[in-house]
């Protein structure tokens, strides 16, 4: 399926759903991608879909959110093609240092997983290919944080549960029962940020 088929596929399930939108996140950000499907609309749009403020009463607007996440995992599958396209092979190096120090070049393209990982760890390189993709993780505080987002409307209270977790190392495998994002991508492109939680 292409975009255009993904974001039609979205829409009807979203008119056919049971949620709450009391401050029109998600009615913005809908507006948005039916005007233009942009990495900038489609980030809007899965915040939107992932935003505390929207009630998901039938499970349908998580059912959205991950259809829709692969779309911005487009931007790495572009940059990649520009790369396959413009690559050119390079003889090795020769050079007077002794052959173990002697400088290696490819005569092949990286594979994908090598491109990315060069990516992450070579500015230079990631600079060359106009993309950017920064990891961390995520501390406790921050993915606590997320949870009482998530779940504002039914917790009550935050204190008893930061008191419990905070300082203690089950937090983190408690986090990971309720599948919230232990990381943070951050993909720089064409001067847009895009922040995704994993």
């Amino acid at each position: 399926m292409n975009k255009e088929e993904v974001v039609k596929e979205i829409i009807t399930i979203l008119d056919t759903s049971s949620y709450i939108d009391p401050a029109e996140h998600l009615y913005d950000g809908l507006k948005q991608i039916k005007r233009e499907i942009t990495y900038a609309t489609v980030h809007d749009f899965l915040w939107a879909l992932e935003s505390s403020t929207v009630i998901d009463v039938d499970g349908r607007v998580t059912e959205c959110a991950k259809k829709i996440k692969p779309l911005l995992a487009d931007i790495i599958d572009e940059v990649y093609v520009n790369y396959l396209k413009n690559w050119k092979p390079q003889p090795v190096v020769e050079n007077e240092l002794h052959w173990m120090e002697q400088e290696l070049v490819s005569d092949r393209p990286l594979p994908k997983d090598m491109f990315i990982h060069c990516i992450k760890k070579d500015s230079e390189f990631s600079e060359d290919w106009g993309l950017k993709i920064e990891e961390r993780e995520l501390s406790l505080e921050e993915r606590l944080e997320l949870w009482f987002q998530k779940n504002q409307s039914e917790t009550g209270k935050r204190g008893i549960w930061e008191i419990d977790y905070i300082e203690n190392y089950e937090g983190h495998k408690k986090l990971n029962s309720y599948n919230i994002p232990a990381k943070l991508i951050t993909i720089t492109y064409n001067n847009e940020k895009i922040e995704i939680y994993e």
